[in-house]
Order: structure tokens, then sequence, then C-alpha cells
């Protein structure tokens, strides 16, 4: 939270220097597709060619080879989140691709990616935002991405489509909930002058939006095979927190050369660095002092711009409290509950869905055709402990996996105002 209570809501016209567009947390534009200058061109070849080389187990010797190059030559922010993208990408194929995981990262990617976490205000790892929000193309010029059939993935590990639909399922909620945020902020506003028809409005929105990315998520079937998920793409998401069971006790060496360098630990992709979700739980003023500080701390892995209007949304949040103290408007009591209970059943849907994709797959036997080598996938799915129980799967976030998404969901559950 910021150290004091912020007076004014962030205007619509402010939003840009948030870094949030009309496709809500992405950008206003396509990420770029490749880096304009041909210095870069050493990076952009083995992303090109990363899915051969991680299933060759040639990645460490080719970045091995890469020259250590200057990120001054990059220009405008899609450029750096384009650099920093790729630069995350190949920093989790070399790191996870077998037999065993590497401990140390060469300073041809730990130095420019130090220096693009920095200007892009991110932890130097494979987050939400170099995974998703800077790694899509439309299909066609114009299309609508709130259909995730209009995009694809600019770059992914595998190679496969089960990879990119599951990362652009993602994308195409972020940008169906992009007009959410203009829509709550003006309801903040209503709040002030007393609006009650504008923020019930905006509060019925809200609920339809929550079922449409709903619906989304659901769609995550037709093209993203669990099993393919479990085995396959899962493990390059990982990160270096919690990892002891899957080969890194000490988490990750950042080498910079020179004798320079730091042992990190840093939790893997995971949709809980969304900023969307955390905006939702901003708004309706959702209090998750239940689940240990992990929403909080997954703001230091978004883009500083978002984290910072995280906190601001949060400080001077006031649709509940406004609710709260005009219980007798029935109407307005009723939206809001109801906004509550979409958001809570779009976590029941999110439960469903890791379910499906990871706690059933566990139990299952690895696919035929899978690659003979260390099952990091299992290793990094279960806590050092080893204990098999359902209970210690944990996320590539690096959390319990289903007692802290129910945790999460309760949370949401009550926020709703009651007599």
């Amino acid at each position: 939270m910021s150290p004091h209570k912020i007076d004014v809501l962030p205007s619509p016209a402010a939003l840009p220097q948030y870094g949030i567009s009309k496709n809500g947390f992405l950008p206003p534009e396509a990420p770029l597709a490749r880096l304009p200058q041909n210095y870069y061109e050493p990076w952009e070849r083995i992303i090109q060619q990363l899915p051969e080389l991680l299933n060759a187990q040639q990645i460490r010797p080719w970045v091995d080879r890469l020259p250590i190059l200057s990120t001054r030559h990059l220009g405008g922010e899609p450029e750096w989140q384009r650099a920093h993208s790729m630069l995350a990408v190949i920093a989790q194929g070399y790191i996870w691709c077998g037999p065993e995981p590497s401990e140390r990262l060469p300073p041809a990617i730990t130095i420019p990616l130090l220096a693009t976490s920095e200007h892009l205000e991110v932890h130097p790892v494979a987050t939400y935002a170099s995974l998703n929000l800077w790694n899509w193309r439309p299909l066609e010029e114009g299309v609508d991405i709130t259909q995730p059939d209009n995009m694809v993935a600019l770059q992914t590990a595998t190679g496969s489509d089960d990879e990119s639909w599951f990362l652009i399922i993602s994308n195409a909620m972020e940008a169906r909930a992009g007009p959410l945020i203009e829509t709550m902020l003006a309801a903040m506003e209503a709040v002030e002058v007393e609006d009650f028809p504008k923020i019930v409005g905006a509060l019925n929105y809200f609920k339809q939006s929550m079922e449409d990315i709903g619906t989304l998520l659901e769609r995550m079937d037709e093209r993203c095979n669990p099993q393919i998920f479990y085995h396959t793409i899962r493990p390059f998401l990982a990160g270096s927190m919690n990892m002891e069971a899957a080969g890194l006790p000490n988490g990750v060496f950042y080498d910079e050369g020179n004798g320079k360098g730091s042992w990190r630990k840093y939790r893997g992709g995971s949709n809980g660095q969304s900023s969307l979700l955390q905006f939702c739980d901003a708004v309706l003023s959702v209090d998750h002092a239940r689940s240990g500080g992990f929403h909080k701390e997954m703001r230091l892995y978004m883009p500083g711009p978002h984290a910072r209007f995280l906190d601001e949304v949060e400080a001077i949040a006031n649709i509940r409290g406004y609710v709260d103290s005009h219980q007798d408007n029935i109407e307005l009591l009723g939206a809001f509950n109801e906004a509550v209970a979409a958001l809570s059943r779009f976590r029941d849907k999110h439960i469903a869905l890791v379910t499906r994709y990871i706690i059933i797959p566990s139990r299952m036997g690895k696919p035929t055709g899978a690659i003979d080598r260390r099952d990091i996938a299992s290793a990094s799915t279960m806590l050092a402990s080893q204990k098999p129980q359902t209970q210690e799967l944990i996320g590539t976030g690096g959390t319990t996996l289903i007692p802290f998404l129910r945790t999460s969901r309760d949370e949401t559950s009550a926020a709703a105002v009651t007599h």
C-alpha cells in the first residue's frame, strides 16, 4: 500500500502513464515480433530456434557462445519489452533444459536481463508480463483480440499450439476486461458524488466481465492438452524458489562475469502476477490477509507502473465502504454482492482448471513419447518434503496450490456486505 492516502483517482487520461491502454494491462499495440537492430540478431536467432534447441538439449552450448550484448541500443518501451521477453524465456530454457537444471545463468544472459528488468521495474525472471503481456501477435491486423482464436504467442519454449493457446487465453481475458478499468474508476468517482445509478451500472458490468473472462478460461481445453501442459510446458514456467526437490537448493546464480554475481530465488510465471485480478480485488476491497502476503509479493513481479497503479487504487477504494453505509439501498447492495459472487465464481473456475491441468496429470504416468530426462515436471510440483498428497502440490508461483486458491476464493466471498 502507498505510504499515504491518495486523494485523487488515476484519471482515464493518466492511464497510459501506468502502462494501461484500451487493451487493459496489455500494450496498446501488438508487441514487436522482432527487434529492429541487427545488433540483437544473436538473441533473435536463439529465440527463433528455441523449441528445436530445447528438444535437442543444445540450448546451453548455444547460449554459452553468445556475446554479451549491451542494452544501450534499445529504443522505446516495446523494444525493451521484446528484449526482456526473449532473455527471460531463453533463461528459463537454459535453467530447465534437462537432464538436470542449471544452477547458473551465464553473463551473456544475466547482464542484459538485469538491465531490462531494472528498466521495466520487474524481476529478472520469466513473469506473467514477459510470457503473456509482451508475447503475442494478432493473426491479422485489426482483429478482435478479446477472442483467443485471433492471436498466437510470439515465442514459446515448446513450439506447440498447446503452449501458445495456454498463454493466449489469458491475454484474451486481459483484453476483454480492459474496459472494466475505466468503468470501475468512474464508479469510484461516482461514490464521491453519490451517483448510485452509475455505481450500480458499473457493478453490473463488473459481474458481466467476470462471467465473460470465466467463459474464456473454460476454453482452455479446446487446444491445450492437460498432459502436454503438465509434462512438457509447465517445467519451463518454474521459478527458482521452493525448487530444492527439482535440483535448485540455492536458487540460481546470476553470473555477471569477472567474479561478480549473486544467488537469487524467484517465483515462476503465474497468473497470480496478473494485474487484472488484483485490480478486481482492489476495487471491491477484497482482503487477502490470510494468503500470507502472496498477493502483495506478486506486485514485485508486475511491471512497476502496473504495481503503482494497483497501490493507488487500493489506497482509495471506496465502493465497498459506500455500500456498507447504504445497506438500505437494496439495488446497490445486491449489485455489489453479485459482483463479489461473480469474482468468487471465477476463482472457482480457476480451481477447476488447476485440478484438470495439474492435480489429475500429477497422478498419471508420463505420456508416451515424452522426452526421456529427469522428471523436472513432477519434481518441481512437489515441495522439498516430497509428500505425495494433493495438498503438497505447488504451483509455478511457488504456493501450495489448492489450499492457496481456496483461501483466495474464500477471502473474495468474504468481501460481500452483509446486514
